[in-house]
């Protein structure tokens, strides 16, 4: 596999924050580093959520404001980031040449990263881009990119914990091979509805090696590496209200009372929620990893368990047989009380 690391736009960013604790005028250095194809991509990436002009806007400011002064999501959960970074610039300065990933770490957690996919699913060029990132996620992909925020990996993560994300995003890199659009496009709602969780729930089941209530580790090394560990206690211990709404939901779209756009409105507001139930929404999300990660680990994960990774995958390949292979699966590992309802 071959693997270009890109890291050139975080001195610059660096230096536009130094200018603007100067109280020098950085429009136009800051328009220029925008238009680099790094954060041209961040910005696809985001989409609407963190738009260009409301990025530019906070980022003249930021250091004035309070989390209760930002609006946007994203914006709020990262912010604390880019104070740290207006505070301490020369840490983040020491810390630049070290941005970088070694070729036989590249190859450690790509090979992680495969024994997680399809055995004939080879990964070919991966770009690894460093930036000073402009949204709340630390790691994520788009397309053959995958992106990690510098200022989180400074502050939060260690080389082990690193590592783990790496092949987590790889992971996602051969996955999406797997499953596209077009093939998404072609199922009911509800196979979709299944195969929702499998992008994230494999990829913490096997580059992460998650512990859950259903699936259980791989490995027998560290589990649950690279997940932050309150949010996936929370979210271990919300699993049976998490079973009950995953009941209701399949209820729905098997009804016909729910169409995509109530099943995208559930996704994002309900599995892909970053806020703990006693949280209110103006706050800083607590939860670093969603039920989109959690119970996605558990309900594909323990097809895994009891009948290993071909099964997975030939499952993925015909999703609208989940329920069947799911329930033979909880079965024959001792938890009934969790089967699904058959149509």
């Amino acid at each position: 596999m071959k693997a270009i690391v890109r890291n050139e736009t975080i001195q610059r960013m660096i230096e536009i924050i130094e200018d603007l604790k100067a109280g020098k005028t950085v429009k136009k250095a800051l328009d220029v580093l925008l238009d680099h194809p790094d954060y041209v991509m961040e910005f696809a990436r985001y989409g609407h959520n963190v738009p260009r002009e409301v990025f530019i806007d906070y980022l003249n400011k930021f250091w004035t404001l309070c989390e209760n002064d930002i609006d946007n999501p994203n914006l709020k959960a990262h912010h604390k980031y880019y104070l740290d970074l207006y505070h301490n610039t020369e840490e983040y300065k020491d810390q630049l040449a070290d941005v970088t990933v070694e070729p036989s770490v590249i190859a450690a957690q790509a090979k992680i990263a495969k024994a997680g996919l399809p055995d004939d699913l080879g990964l070919d060029e991966v770009h690894i881009v460093f930036t000073i990132g402009i949204g709340g996620s630390f790691g994520y992909v788009h397309g053959n990119q995958v992106h990690f925020d510098y200022l989180q990996l400074v502050k939060d993560y260690d080389t082990k914990t690193f590592q783990s994300s790496l092949a987590h995003e790889m992971h996602h890199v051969g996955f999406s091979k797997l499953i596209t659009p077009d093939k998404l496009s072609q199922l009911s709602l509800e196979a979709l509805f299944y195969c929702y969780f499998s992008g994230e729930g494999l990829a913490v089941k096997y580059c992460n090696n998650a512990e859950g209530v259903l699936s259980k580790a791989i490995y027998d090394s560290t589990k649950n590496i690279g997940l932050d560990p309150f949010s996936w206690a929370y979210l271990n211990a919300d699993f049976d209200n998490g079973f009950q709404r995953f009941l209701t939901v399949i209820k729905q779209l098997r009804s016909g009372a729910w169409g995509q756009e109530e099943l995208m409105e559930e996704l994002r507001t309900y599995w892909m929620n970053p806020y703990t139930e006693t949280q209110d929404k103006q706050e800083t999300p607590k939860l670093k990893q969603f039920r989109l990660y959690s119970f996605g680990n558990d309900i594909w994960g323990i097809i895994h368990d009891a009948f290993g990774k071909m099964t997975v995958y030939e499952t993925l390949e015909n999703p609208q047989l989940f329920p069947k292979r799911y329930n033979e699966a909880v079965t024959s590992l001792g938890f009934e009380t969790y089967k699904l309802p058959l149509k």
